[in-house]
């Protein structure tokens, strides 16, 4: 969605790693995002293995600092 989004003009990628592939092309940064998720949850699949309650601990954490950011990003930040 952000790569359609960004196409059309309509928002600006605010995440710095992720801006630099979306500026050079959105099919460049689908790729990397797709991969980016791809091998995060190959790791967080292979770990929970070993570690179900880390995994899960920190899959939720993750995703609540996301959502912080986010809502930073969204509110604070310049577009």
């Amino acid at each position: 969605m952000t790569a359609v989004l960004h196409a059309q003009g309509l928002i600006v990628e605010l995440n710095p790693f992720m801006k630099v592939f979306i500026e050079k092309g959105e099919w460049l940064f689908a790729l990397i995002k797709g991969l980016t998720l791809l091998a995060g949850w190959y790791a967080l699949v292979t770990y929970s293995k070993s570690n179900l309650e880390f995994v899960r601990r920190a899959a939720l954490t993750g995703s609540a600092l996301y959502v912080a950011l986010w809502l930073l990003w969204f509110t604070f930040g310049k577009a």
